[in-house]
């Protein structure tokens, strides 16, 4: 990966944190990739500080763990912590998902039809990052509507946090058709917040994720047997 050189802005912490954030939401820095200190910090063209501060910060987050004899990596959940992430995903995108649909108005599904309509494009153009990046936009502009802020930031804590898992999820999907397969369910969610259909919406929902954590755990359990 090459990373464009970010000069001395007063915060390069914070811009160093968001150049390494993004190789990982983007996959480029996949699962269990190291992170060389000093290599990143050539390719960013900044001293090693930063760089140790920002992948620290990762740590917190639960983006970079610590390993023996390698030191920082790109966090790789094991099945039981998948597990987990998806389980409280799924309670919380339920209750933020019957809350916006509830009190949606005409700005929000206007960001919702926006960010649906790059997400198809992207679809279409085979780049699932992106088409993530939008997918989510979508999402937020739903769960923003439900007016609970902090909800939203834990939804959106652990969507950084199963990144990698969405990103082989997504590659997984039974189509690339934006109108077909996995990818349907924002079509049918954004057509049941436009109806007002709380029930309908809270469905899509609770499918979406766990028809997402099926693909995960059967990918992960292929790369696992070879057979």
């Amino acid at each position: 990966m090459t990373l464009a050189p970010l000069g001395e802005p007063s915060l390069l912490t914070d811009r160093v944190y968001a150049a390494i954030r993004e190789g990982i939401r983007n996959g480029e820095f996949p699962a269990g990739s190291r992170l060389r200190l000093r290599d990143l910090a050539a390719q960013l063209g900044t001293s090693p500080m930063p760089v140790r501060e920002a992948i620290g910060r990762l740590e917190q987050n639960g983006l970079v763990v610590r390993v023996p004899h390698r030191g920082a990596v790109v966090a790789d959940l094991t099945p039981v912590e998948l597990a987990h992430v998806y389980a409280t995903r799924l309670l919380l995108e339920v209750e933020a998902t019957r809350l916006g649909c509830a009190a949606v108005r005409a700005p929000d599904l206007a960001a919702m039809r926006t960010a649906y309509g790059r997400m198809v494009d992207a679809v279409a153009a085979g780049r699932v990052a992106e088409a993530l990046d939008h997918d989510e936009e979508l999402l937020t502009a739903l769960y923003a509507a439900g007016g609970n802020p902090v909800l939203v930031g834990l939804v959106e804590d652990l969507w950084q946090r199963c990144r990698a898992f969405k990103l082989l999820g997504a590659d997984a999907a039974d189509s690339f058709a934006p109108e077909a397969g996995a990818w349907s369910t924002q079509r049918r969610l954004l057509e049941a917040v436009e109806a007002r259909d709380v029930d309908a919406a809270v469905a899509v929902t609770r499918e979406s994720l766990e028809s997402s954590q099926r693909r995960i755990r059967t990918m992960l359990a292929d790369a696992e047997d070879p057979r």
